[in-house]
C-alpha cells in the first residue's frame, strides 16, 4: 500500500490519515543547493523517492534551506507534529566517498564557509544548556545488519560543523524524550556514486528504520575432535558486545542454508567446513527486528586452524561448561537445553 504523493513538492506533508490506518510514519528530508553549487543530491533523491514513494510507509518529505531556519525546521516542526515515526535527514559532502551514516552531532559550529544568509560562525554552541553531542536514536544493529557486505556504505562519527550538524543536533535535542527514530546520512556527489543506488541505499535506511525486518540466520554447531564446542564472543562495540553466539550471519540472496554456512565460517573464521545437518529451528524477537535462526551441525574442525576475524574471542566448551557462558537471547534456549541433553 503506498500512501506517498505522486506530485512533488519541496514541504510534502501528509494530512493525518484515517484512525483505520496505521502505517510507520517517516520524514525525509534533503537540503537545497549551496556553496555555488547548482545541484545537490540530497535534494534530488528527496524529490524521487517522494514521487516513487515506498510500499508500506506513509512517507512526508521537506527540503531544507542552508541556514539557521532550514536547521530549524525539522525540530519545530515534531514540537507541534509528535505522529513520525521516523526522521531521516540527508545532506551532501562534497569531498565524500561513501554513503555515510552519521553516529553523532556535535553541539558546536565551526563554519568554514559561510551559509546561504552568509551567516558565518565558528567555535559557538548551537543550543545553549545542552549536551556536547547526542548520538542517533536509529537501530543501530538493525542498520550493521543491513550494510554488513555493502562497501559503498560506511559509518561516521564526524558529521562536520556546518548545517548538516547543526540541523541533526537540533532534531536530536526535540526529541530527546520521543520514541522516534532518527538518523543523519551523507550523500556523495552523484558521480561519484550513481543516483539509483543513492536511492537505493536511502530507500533501505528509511525501511531499517520504519519497518521491523526479519532476518533468517544460520549458526554453525563447530565440534572439535573432543566434543568440545565453539562459541564466539561480540566484540566491543557491538550493540550485543560481551555476548556470545554460534558463528554464523545472515543468508543472502539466492543462497542456500549450507551455502550460507560455508560463507559465513570462511569469512568469520578462516576455515573450510561441511555442513552435515539442521539441528535446531529458533524464532527469536529482538524488539527491533525478528530473528528465524537455523543451526548446522559440520563436521569436526581443528581448533588450530580457526582464525577468528569478527569476534574478539573464541572458546570451546564441554557441555557442563554451556552456561557459563552468556549467551545471545535467542540461543540461550538452545544452550539450555544441551546443557541438559548434551551437544548434538
Amino acid at each position: 500500500m503506498n500512501l506517498t504523493y505522486h506530485g512533488y513538492e519541496k514541504d510534502n506533508l501528509h494530512p493525518l490519515l484515517p484512525d483505520s490506518v496505521t502505517l510507520p510514519k517517516v520524514l525525509l528530508t534533503g537540503f537545497e543547493p549551496f556553496s555555488g553549487n547548482e545541484e545537490n543530491v540530497s535534494e534530488e533523491v528527496t524529490r524521487r523517492i517522494s514521487q516513487t514513494g515506498l510500499d508500506g510507509i506513509e512517507l512526508s518529505t521537506m527540503v531544507l534551506s542552508v541556514d539557521e531556519d532550514g536547521s530549524r525546521k525539522c525540530s519545530d516542526l515534531v514540537r507541534s507534529d509528535n505522529s513520525f515515526d521516523a526522521i531521516v535527514h540527508l545532506g551532501l559532502s562534497e569531498e565524500g566517498k561513501n554513503v555515510c551514516l552519521e553516529l553523532i552531532a556535535k553541539n558546536l559550529l565551526e563554519m568554514s564557509k559561510p551559509d546561504n544568509s552568509n551567516r558565518l560562525v565558528s567555535g559557538s554552541k548551537i543550543i545553549q544548556n545542552a549536551p556536547d553531542y547526542l548520538k542517533i536514536s536509529a537501530p543501530i544493529h538493525v542498520l550493521d545488519e543491513e550494510f554488513e557486505h555493502d562497501n559503498r556504505v560506511s559509518w561516521s562519527e564526524d558529521a562536520g560543523g556546518f548545517i548538516c550538524n547543526e540541523t541533526l543536533f537540533r532534531t536530536l535535542e526535540a526529541t530527546m524524550n520521543m520514541d522516534k527514530r532518527v538518523i543523519f546520512v551523507h550523500l556523495p556527489d552523484s558521480s561519484t556514486i550513481g543516483l539509483d543506488d543513492q536511492i537505493d541505499i536511502v530507500s533501505r535506511v528509511i525501511r531499517c528504520l520504519a519497518l521491523k525486518p526479519l532476518y533468517t540466520v544460520v549458526g554453525a554447531l563447530l565440534r572439535d575432535s573432543r566434543g568440545r564446542m565453539l562459541a564466539c564472543r561480540r566484540p566491543e562495540g557491538d550493540v550485543w558486545a560481551g555476548w556470545w553466539e554460534f558463528p554464523g550471519g545472515k543468508i543472502e540472496a539466492g543462497e542456500s542454508q549450507e551455502d550460507a554456512i560455508i560463507r559465513e565460517i570462511e569469512e568469520e573464521l578462516g576455515i573450510s567446513v561441511v555442513p552435515e545437518s539442521c539441528v535446531a529451528e529458533i524464532s527469536h524477537d529482538y524488539g527491533d527486528r525478528d530473528v528465524d535462526l537455523f543451526i548446522w551441525k559440520c563436521e569436526s574442525v581443528d581448533p588450530e586452524t580457526v582464525s577468528p576475524s569478527e569476534h574478539d574471542e573464541t572458546i570451546w566448551v564441554h557441555q557442563d561448561e554451556l552456561l557459563s557462558l552468556k549467551w545471545l537471547p535467542a540461543d540461550l534456549p538452545l544452550i539450555e537445553e544441551w546443557s541438559l541433553s548434551g551437544i548434538p
